[in-house]
């Protein structure tokens, strides 16, 4: 039996502006993500997402204009692919590998249980395309297809040829424009989604086909990634206090050389500009989200770490645009109880 699309019977388009990242990682709908905001500036991010029966098929464009580290899992039971649009420029990893200094077109893909890690550079756009991976499956087998589903790591990444990134990114392209339009749920446009959304299928098809086979993650980039992660998990826990890069080495039983060398090839960055960036998205999350009174800058800031008030609230402008007691100013003008 042919196995149908899925069904765009309730298209549902949004299109979501952020000036957090914080807030931005929440406009991907159905996901659990979490960002941190690496270079410094004012943060401007923007989701443009269709979706098709629900989140049997979700496709979107991502866009961030500061250099991020992104915790990335769909929802369960799918398979992702990303697509960078080329527009932008620098150095993007993905799941602890680096996938080019300049404009990429390349074809990342993930399974939703393993989730997946992107460091991204300043001004980054991206496709998506997130589908049910057992549906995916059959339909290429249906069209004699390999396609470039992950083998066993559950992430992978290929380049494309030109046309085909070209193809693949109008094609995604023409389908958030007609839910940009607000007749996707018109007949004419649930029947020319439909047809987009078999070209898609196809054209993710034949990527397997023209071109080189989908590189996974080798179990030395897994270990260094994971080494990477359990640096973040430490000081991104509160009260931790690991001051500086030797003490987190003695705790992960590593020499600085080895530590630096997995964070360069791993997110790009040094361990201590890294972990120093999330510490202090650690402090943002925190003061964003309370709204009591009780709760004061420097009480958060020493929670990560941070106990000269004037050296945080310097490196806290610096990277996000605004003093730590202004975040906490508007999160409580925000909260009804103070109104």
């Amino acid at each position: 039996m042919k196995t149908a699309l899925p069904s765009v019977d309730m298209p549902h388009y949004h299109k979501r502006h952020s000036g957090d990242v914080d807030e931005h990682a929440t406009h991907i709908s159905a996901w659990r993500q979490e960002y941190d905001q690496l270079s410094c500036g004012h943060f401007d991010g923007m989701v443009r997402e269709l979706l098709l029966d629900g989140t049997r098929l979700q496709v979107f464009h991502e866009f961030t204009s500061q250099q991020t580290s992104q915790r990335c899992q769909p929802w369960a039971g799918s398979v992702w692919f990303g697509i960078p649009d080329g527009i932008g420029a620098g150095a993007l990893h993905f799941s602890g590998r680096l996938q080019g200094e300049e404009r990429q077109r390349v074809l990342l893909t993930a399974r939703a249980q393993e989730g997946f890690l992107l460091c991204t550079p300043r001004r980054f756009g991206i496709y998506g395309v997130v589908i049910d991976e057992q549906w995916l499956g059959a339909r290429f087998g249906e069209l004699g297809l390999r396609g470039p589903l992950p083998q066993a790591s559950g992430v992978a990444a290929a380049e494309l040829p030109p046309h085909r990134h070209v193809a693949l990114c109008q094609t995604l392209e023409s389908m958030l424009s007609l839910g940009a339009s607000g007749e996707a749920s018109l007949p004419w446009a649930q029947q020319a989604l439909r047809l987009l959304g078999e070209q898609l299928v196809r054209l993710l098809g034949e990527c397997g086909a023209d071109v080189a086979p989908a590189a996974g993650v080798s179990g030395s980039v897994q270990r260094r990634l994971a080494v990477v992660m359990a640096a973040r998990g430490l000081v991104a826990d509160p009260c931790n206090h690991l001051q500086s890069v030797d003490e987190l080495c003695q705790r992960l039983h590593l020499t600085p050389r080895t530590l630096h060398n997995h964070f360069q090839s791993t997110v790009g960055e040094s361990p201590s500009e890294f972990l120093r960036a999330v510490r202090l998205n650690a402090c943002r999350r925190r003061l964003r989200g309370t709204a009591d009174r009780a709760v004061k800058v420097q009480d958060v800031a020493a929670q990560w770490g941070f106990f000269h008030m004037g050296r945080f609230s310097q490196e806290y402008k610096d990277l996000f645009g605004e003093l730590p007691s202004q975040t906490l100013r508007q999160a409580r003008a925000a909260d009804p109880c103070w109104n």
